[in-house]
Formats: structure tokens, sequence, C-alpha cells
């Protein structure tokens, strides 16, 4: 039995307890000078700042990178893979204090375990359906997605697609990962809404904005800022 699309209730860009996640990108500027694209999102992926910083300018004013990316504090910085921030982050060393880094360096996402973690809960929730079909007396349709899980590479070509308007080549790459991020964000949502149609898949919980693991990552994170504030 289904319910109805009213009853579904899946926050967007709102969840109590997290900040969101962090971008840093080095590349290329519109003159071809290196520069740091620093993209702050929400939790599902929702831009709420953006900078692009020369290096030539960093090391002029130190004080203003220290500005921006202190506010990535309490957020996870994400990625493709753990190095690419990791090694953001060792060329921005000397110009941001050991504590910022310290913090930054243990709120890494990467977007492979988050599609990966999507991937698991489908499979629960495909699994638990078909058990409750196969004792239902009534025929019961299989339970269907509204989008399937992409391979890395497909999302990974789908979102530089997403940012061929940038107006230069960092700022590509952190537009990319926005786009990435949103994309997962919302294969999650619809994971949620297409499990609570399934009234008999309910006992499993209610709509939750994020998955548990990768939700779970994005508190630790405020919490432990909250501690060093503290």
């Amino acid at each position: 039995m289904e319910g109805s699309e009213n009853e579904l209730s899946v926050p967007v860009d709102y969840v109590p307890g997290a900040r969101g996640h962090g971008v840093l990108a080095v590349g290329r500027d519109t003159d071809g000078g290196e520069a740091l694209a620093v993209w702050r999102l929400g939790p599902t992926g929702r831009a709420g700042g953006a900078w692009v910083v020369r290096f030539d300018e960093i090391e002029r004013n130190p004080e203003q990178l220290r500005r921006i990316v202190s506010m990535l504090q309490d957020r996870c910085l994400v990625d493709w893979d753990e190095a690419t921030p990791a090694g953001a982050l060792a060329r921005l060393s000397e110009f941001l204090p050991a504590e910022l880094l310290t913090t930054l360096h243990g709120n890494l996402l990467t977007i492979p375990e988050l599609l990966a973690e999507i991937t698991e809960l489908r499979f629960t929730y495909a699994t638990a359906a078909e058990q409750h079909r196969e004792s239902a007396k009534s025929k019961i349709a299989p339970l269907a997605w509204p989008s399937e899980m992409p391979e890395q590479q497909t999302l990974v070509a789908w979102a530089i697609r997403a940012s061929t308007a940038a107006a230069s080549p960092v700022a590509a790459t952190a537009l990319s990962l926005t786009a990435a991020v949103a994309s997962t964000a919302q294969l999650w949502q619809d994971t949620e809404q297409a499990r609570y149609r399934r009234i008999y898949l309910r006992s499993l919980g209610d709509p939750q904005p994020l998955p548990p693991r990768w939700l779970a990552r994005l508190r630790e994170a405020v919490a432990a800022t909250s501690l060093i504030s503290a």
C-alpha cells in the first residue's frame, strides 16, 4: 500500500544540528593566475557563499583568507577524494592557524562514500519491501526508485557540464563539486520519498534529510567546533 505525497516531509537545506559542507579548490583564475576557490554549502548542497582569492592576494593579506576559511570550520570539506582538500590545506598551512587546519583535516567527506551509503540503504529498503511482498495476501508492485544511482564517472561528467558557465577554471571546479553534492542529496531525498510512500516501510523511521552516517558527520563537525569555542 502506498501513501500520499502530501504525507512526505523531507526538509530541504535546513537540518538541525548541521551547518553543511565546504569546498576548497586550487586552480587558475580568469587571467591564468593561481587562485583558491572557497564555497560554503548547506547540508543538501545549496551554495551560501562563494569566494575566489588569488594566491598573490593571500600572500599580501593572509587575514582575508583566515576570515573566509574560518567560516568552514563547523562544516565538512567535501570532494571526490580526501587527498584533494588535504592538498589544498597543505598549500594554505603557512597562512592559517594550526588549530583551524587540524579541525578542517578532521572533517573530510568524499562523494563516493556518500553515494555508497545511499546505495546500501536502498538495498536495505528494497530487501524489506521484497520480504513484505512475499508475505502479503494482495499483489504489491516491487519498490522502484524515481532515479537510479549513477556510476561515479557519470556523476563526475554531469557535474562538470553543470559548471560550464563558471567565470574561471577554479570556480568551475568548485561549482562542479557543488552540483555533485546537491545531486547526491537529491538521490537520497528520492530514496526517502519512494520508501515513505510504502506504508509498510514507515516502520523504518520518518523521512530523514540525509543518510545517517552523512548526517552524523555534519553534526560532529558542529559539535567539534563548539568544544573548541567553549
